[in-house]
């Protein structure tokens, strides 16, 4: 008799153990936002690149920070030659600290604050800027001007990855040109 209670006990006891389980992985379900290409982001922006899980990913800003130069015509910056995916923040980085122009691209996104107030914005790479091209522009999302925009993506010392949204063509141009900038952030 003992040894039924004992069981009874126990299979109760597992049983709140699995309820409260459950009842937590719900409410964590429920906090946990999972995001798709096209939609806005945590900071407003929208949602161009996705991890497959949906919780992870790139955010355009909601709209242009205008136009500029891409800044320090004449010199390469080390370390902002990156073209691929998830490195555009590296690339702003390095030309922040390669160059010391004010009001380049790299610095207006860089300074951009959202409506929200998320402020850790950057240019994107060439990459980037493509899937902003092909996943919002293309389909009519993301307010994007026809125009020219400029990458992070540095060449030589006098030249520099930009995207000439009309066409989604890709080429490289004078640093001294002035073109759009829209800032991007991962989340």
């Amino acid at each position: 008799m003992k040894k039924q209670r004992l069981k009874a006990k126990k299979g109760r006891l597992f049983g709140l153990l699995i309820g409260v389980s459950l009842l937590s992985l719900s409410s964590i379900s429920e906090l946990v936002h999972a995001y798709e290409l096209g939609q806005k982001g945590p900071a407003g922006g929208w949602v161009f690149y996705v991890s497959e899980d949906g919780l992870h990913g790139l955010e355009a800003a909601p709209v242009d920070q205008g136009e500029a130069e891409w800044g320090c015509n004449t010199q390469n910056i080390i370390g902002a030659q990156s073209d691929a995916v998830d490195t555009g923040a590296q690339n702003t980085t390095a030309i922040l600290n390669g160059c010391d122009e004010g009001g380049i691209a790299a610095r207006i996104a860089d300074n951009y604050v959202s409506p929200s107030g998320h402020n850790d914005w950057f240019l994107p790479s060439k990459d980037e800027l493509d899937l902003m091209y092909t996943r919002l522009h293309k389909v009519g999302l993301g307010d994007l001007d026809n125009g020219g925009y400029w990458s992070s993506s540095d060449t030589v010392s006098n030249l520099t990855w930009f995207q000439f949204f009309n066409s989604g063509d890709q080429s490289y141009g004078s640093k001294n040109f002035a073109l759009r900038v829209r800032a991007v952030r991962t989340f």
